[in-house]
Order: structure tokens, then C-alpha cells, then sequence
């Protein structure tokens, strides 16, 4: 009895002393958001790392079924798909930066352009938090998860493959790829060449996008479901044939593992090996493929170097860091490779390799895709679209002969490129950059000075600085009735004006090589204010591969959308007879809620690492060859 008395106390003391702790963090932590002058919301915890990002995922659903939790602020304010779910009315209610102050950590959210602009060109100040990248890591560290030192050598070696002369590869494997990614929904279900109809366009995208980094990026081309492979591809990583003992082949292994990625996060691959679930042991089968055939690959193009053998329409993104690598074989090494400063490991090699394949495909393809469910919700952008195109290339001109130099920077400047910059304006890739401050920083904002502390969680948020109406021509909403039209899609927001928008010249260049395509001349799109538009990020730490997905996107809608228009499939609620028997009116309201259906699909995407339709919906669209369309007509 003495003993459970005495250990009750001890518990009660240790719970006590772990209380008085917290409250004595959480009162620091106020202390110095004070100090900055921004206003702040204090929280219990916020979804930063992945034991707080799961316990959030499960507790603010809970919390917000409960009548008086519900209203509790906090609550949604700790929601990591904050910027999303509320686009910018945090930001509306305390401003374009505040802070959210918590027992473990302070966290600062911004959507301010100035801020974003210091906070990612100052590389040594604000650094990448490189710890919370675990669940991409598990081949090894790339370009993406490493920082200062281990990061410059990253970028020194892989940064070159991404030229000019990449992207007229990337161009012309684009247009390829778009026309398999048509033969292919022609050959399914009840599509005919005049009619495709597409249930889920994010699958062809998908495949598409992999498609191209795949033969651009690597040499490695991949055939269509429907494409006869005798004689095309590399047996094993580009045949349905298996080779070599592999249960599968890369496109299914890849595919596979990047749809339960977020296993990474919690468990390591041995542990998803030896778990008892099923999903988790197919997760580490998809892993262990992939782990395989990086490796074959890697052997593969060692060879290819020992033997001479230069890759010929290709990026050959292994083959720099395999010559500036121990893997390298002796008379191909890049000169001074031999210093571990400025060479990669195996490991390293893999990891950079899983990074472009995994970043080089699902950011273009979530792109791809929105902007065709945006085109078909607004069909009057699509054939101002399609009139820029129809006079950038001539109807007799086949794919084949379009050109990267003469044809891409037109329709880049063209409704091509503003239909490309607006979804990704409104849909950007990833939500947030976040960045972690070393040592007190001072910043600058709107003509007054404050110092950020040390070691203090920061999120630019892109969704709020990309529709943050203070750096736009303000222009009152037709759909929402705001004062800003913001977060309508108005893709003629880019187009040129005949006023010049100055960019601010704030910090480093991002140092990307520059292009053929982005122009500054009259006819060039608008470029907003330096920070206004982030969906790339902005400074040194911009995405390597920006220019690559601005070609790719660019070429598969210009080559899809000369010769076809994409309508929104009505199917759900009326047949093909009973639309042909409407008149006008009946039409338009018919198509209008298909329109409010698929936006309201869109507005339910979530954030699994990029923003992605929730709970397998999909907006089905019918695409037909143009002048057979039934709807565009209408608006």
C-alpha cells in the first residue's frame, strides 16, 4: 500500500514538473513573438514533423465534429492544409504574417512577397529543414534533402544537366508523348479518335509526365499500355517483359511506391519489410524493385561511359554524377572528382535519381491535369487558347516538325503559358517552403524592422502570397462577389497590358540558366512583383527543374489542344440523347452544375505531399476534335 501510494506521488510530481516545464516554454515562447510586434494565436501544437502532422490529421477532424471544440481557433489554425482549406482568410483576420506560438515551438507563416523574397534568398539565415524530408530519403540524400556544404556540392554536379539543350529534348519528347497519351484514350472503353472519354485524366497525365522524364531525363523511354514494344525501350525498364528476377517492372514499382510514400514517414523499410500488414510489406516490395533497378541502371550507364557511349536525346541526368562520383569508371572521372567535396556517393546518386523521377512527373502532371479541368469549366478561356495556337502553328504543320526555338517561346507568351502560370498560381505544387531560422534574424517588411527569434519554424505560404490581391490589378470577382478576383481562374491576368510591371531585384538570381522562351519584350507575359508569384519557390533554392515542367506543360496543351477542345462529361445527369434533344438554355444549366461539381472537387483536393483530388474522386471529361463540341458554343 506504502509503494502505490509513493509511486501515485512520484507520477503526480513527474506530472506536475512536466506541466510547470510546458507552461514555462509556452510563456517563452510568448515572451518573444511579443518582441517581433506580429500578432499571434497560441495552440497546443502544430502539425510540424511527423508525429504532430498525424496526431493533427486525427485530432482536428474530431475536434471540429464536437459543437464547442468547432469554434475553438486553434483548431484550425493547427491544420497543416491551413492554407488550402481557408486560402487566405487567416490572413484576412491578422494579416499577411503572423505567428503561431505553442509549448514545443514558435512557427511564423507569411504571404507577404517581401518577406518570402528574404527569407528564401538568405540560403545561410533561413535554412531548409532537412530533417522533416525523411519520407523522400530513403534512398539516399539528394539535392532536395541537404543543406549548406553537402547541398552546393549537390547543385555544382546535377545543376548543369537542366539547359537549354535539355529543354529542346524535353519539348519534342513532350509533343511525343502527348500524342501516345491520345491513342491511348482513344483505345479505351467507348472513345473513338473524335471522342475521347476520360474518366480520370490525372492517370494518363501521370503516366505521361513519367514518360517524359523518364526518356529525356534518363534514356530510359516507356511505351503505353497500348504500344507495341517489339524493338523500342531497354528490356526490363521499359518492356512489359520482366527481366533479371524482378516481380514487376520500374513504371508499375515507381507508380507504386510513390502512392504509399507517406509510410516512409513513420516507419523505415526494413520495419515496413518485417510488418504484418500486407500494405505494408507490397510498400517495401515496391521499394526494393525501385532500389533494384536504380542500381541497374546505375551499372548500366557506368557502362555505357566505360564504353564511350554518349547518350544521344537524352538529359543523361546519372551521367555527370556518375563521372564526378566513386562509381565512376577511372579515365571518365570529372576532373577533382576524387575530392569527397565534390563528388557523390551510390547512395547519393540513387537519391538525386529517385528525386527527379518522383518531382519530375507529379508536380507536371497535377499541373496537366487541373489545367484541363479548369479549361473545360471555362470554355471561353479554351478557345481564346486555342486561337493562340491555331496562329503559332499553322493547321498543315504535323508535331513533328513544331520547334523548341521558334515555336515555344510563342506559345509559352501566348493564353498557353497564362493558362499554365494560372492554375499553377491558384494549385500550386506544394502549399508551403518551409525554412528554419539559425540565429536571430532581422527582416524587413512594409518599411519597418523586426528580428525573427533563432530557430523558429517558417512557412512562405504560396497559396496565400499567390493570391494575396495587394500585388495584383485589382479587379472585383464575377463568381464570388469579392472586391479582388483572386481565386477565380483569369488566365488573362498574364497577358500583356501595355504597362510594364518592374520586378523588385531583391538577393541571388535563382541560378537557372536563362531561356529562349522566357522573354522580356512587349509580348511577353507579365512578370509580377519579385515574390508575388512563388509556386517555384524564388532565390538559389528555386527548383532546379521550374524550366522543365514550364516546357512540358506547355507543349502537351498546345499539342492536345490544337486538335481537340475537353468538355466537362454530363453523363452523371443526362445521356447523349437526352442533350441532344435540349435546347440552349437547358444546356447551360446543365453544364453549370458539371461546373460547380468539378470545382467543388477541386476545392476538396488534399495535401499528401502535393495537392491531389481527395478520396479518389475524379472530374470525368470528354475530349472531341474541334468543331464537334457541344458545349463551348454556349459561353
Amino acid at each position: 500500500m506504502v509503494g502505490l501510494v509513493a509511486f501515485t506521488l512520484l507520477g503526480l510530481g513527474c506530472l506536475l514538473l512536466w506541466v510547470a516545464n510546458t507552461y514555462r516554454k509556452l510563456q517563452g515562447h510568448i515572451a518573444r513573438a511579443k518582441e517581433t510586434g506580429l500578432p499571434y494565436i497560441v495552440a497546443p501544437w502544430v502539425g510540424i514533423g511527423t508525429f504532430w502532422m498525424i496526431l493533427t490529421d486525427i485530432t482536428v477532424p474530431l475536434l471540429k465534429s464536437i459543437p464547442i471544440a468547432k469554434n475553438w481557433e486553434w483548431v484550425t489554425f493547427i491544420d497543416r492544409s491551413l492554407s488550402w482549406k481557408t486560402l487566405r482568410a487567416a490572413e484576412d483576420k491578422y494579416g499577411d504574417t503572423y505567428l503561431i506560438v505553442t509549448p514545443m515551438l514558435s512557427y511564423l507563416k507569411t504571404s507577404n512577397a517581401q518577406l518570402g523574397m528574404q527569407i528564401m534568398n538568405r540560403r545561410k539565415d533561413f535554412l531548409k529543414p532537412v530533417a522533416k524530408y525523411k519520407v523522400v530519403d530513403m534512398f539516399g540524400r539528394s539535392i532536395l534533402t541537404s543543406e549548406g556544404q553537402e547541398w552546393k556540392r549537390h547543385r555544382k554536379i546535377v545543376g548543369p544537366s537542366f539547359s537549354e539543350k535539355s529543354n529542346k529534348l524535353v519539348f519534342e519528347e513532350s509533343l511525343r508523348q502527348a500524342e501516345g497519351m491520345v491513342n491511348l484514350w482513344a483505345s479505351q472503353g467507348k472513345s473513338t479518335k473524335a471522342d475521347l472519354r476520360v474518366e480520370n485524366a490525372h492517370e494518363g497525365a501521370a503516366m505521361l509526365s513519367l514518360h517524359v522524364i523518364s526518356a529525356a531525363g534518363f534514356g530510359v523511354p516507356q511505351l503505353w499500355p497500348n504500344e507495341n514494344e517489339e524493338g523500342k525501350g531497354i528490356p526490363g525498364f521499359s518492356t512489359h517483359e520482366l527481366v533479371g528476377g524482378h516481380t514487376m517492372g520500374l513504371k508499375e514499382a515507381l507508380v507504386g511506391l510513390l502512392r504509399n510514400i507517406l509510410w516512409f514517414a513513420a516507419l523505415s523499410p526494413s520495419a515496413l519489410k518485417l510488418s504484418p500488414f500486407k500494405v505494408h510489406q507490397k510498400t517495401y516490395t515496391y521499394f526494393h524493385e525501385c532500389k533494384t533497378y536504380f542500381e541497374e541502371l546505375l551499372a548500366l550507364k557506368k557502362k555505357q561511359i566505360y564504353l564511350g557511349e554518349n547518350e544521344k536525346g537524352t538529359m543523361d541526368l546519372m551521367g555527370p554524377m556518375i563521372k564526378a562520383s566513386a562509381e565512376a569508371p577511372l579515365d571518365s572521372k570529372t576532373p577533382g572528382s576524387s575530392s569527397p567535396s565534390s563528388s557523390l556517393t551510390k547512395e547519393e546518386i540513387i537519391g538525386n535519381s529517385f528525386i527527379f523521377l518522383f518531382a519530375g512527373h507529379e508536380t507536371s502532371a497535377n499541373s496537366i491535369h487541373f489545367s484541363m479541368i479548369y479549361l473545360a469549366a471555362y470554355p471561353h478561356t479554351q478557345r481564346a487558347m486555342q486561337a493562340d495556337i491555331d496562329s503559332i502553328i499553322p493547321n498543315d504543320k504535323p508535331i513533328s516538325e513544331w520547334s523548341y526555338y521558334t515555336d515555344m517561346p510563342r506559345l509559352y507568351n501566348s493564353m498557353v503559358g497564362a493558362v499554365l502560370n494560372e492554375q499553377m498560381r491558384l494549385i500550386p505544387a506544394i502549399p508551403n517552403i518551409p525554412k528554419e531560422t539559425e540565429g536571430d534574424q532581422l527582416v524587413s517588411v512594409d518599411g519597418r524592422q523586426f528580428t525573427i527569434p533563432d530557430q523558429m519554424f517558417v512557412h512562405v505560404n504560396v497559396i496565400g502570397t499567390n493570391r494575396n490581391p495587394r500585388y495584383w490589378t485589382r479587379t472585383p470577382s464575377q463568381i464570388s462577389g469579392k472586391d479582388h478576383d483572386m481565386d477565380d481562374f483569369v488566365p488573362e491576368r498574364w497577358l500583356p497590358t501595355g504597362k510594364e510591371v518592374v520586378e523588385e531585384k531583391v538577393g541571388e538570381a535563382d541560378g537557372l540558366e536563362s531561356t529562349s522562351f522566357e522573354t522580356s519584350s512587349s509580348s511577353s507575359l507579365l512578370k509580377p512583383p519579385k515574390g508575388a508569384f512563388v509556386s517555384f519557390s524564388e532565390g538559389p533554392r528555386a527548383c532546379p527543374g521550374r524550366r522543365f515542367a514550364q516546357v512540358e506543360i506547355t507543349a502537351v496543351l498546345a499539342a492536345i489542344f490544337k486538335k481537340y477542345s475537353v468538355e466537362l462529361d454530363v453523363s452523371e445527369w443526362a445521356s447523349d440523347e437526352d442533350v441532344e434533344r435540349m435546347g440552349d438554355g437547358e444546356k447551360r444549366a446543365l453544364y453549370a452544375k458539371a461546373r460547380e461539381s468539378a470545382m467543388g472537387k477541386v476545392r476538396r483536393c488534399e495535401q499528401i505531399i502535393t495537392l491531389q483530388m481527395s478520396g479518389g474522386e475524379h472530374v470525368p471529361l470528354r475530349f472531341v476534335e474541334r468543331g464537334r463540341e457541344r458545349f463551348t458554343g454556349l459561353f
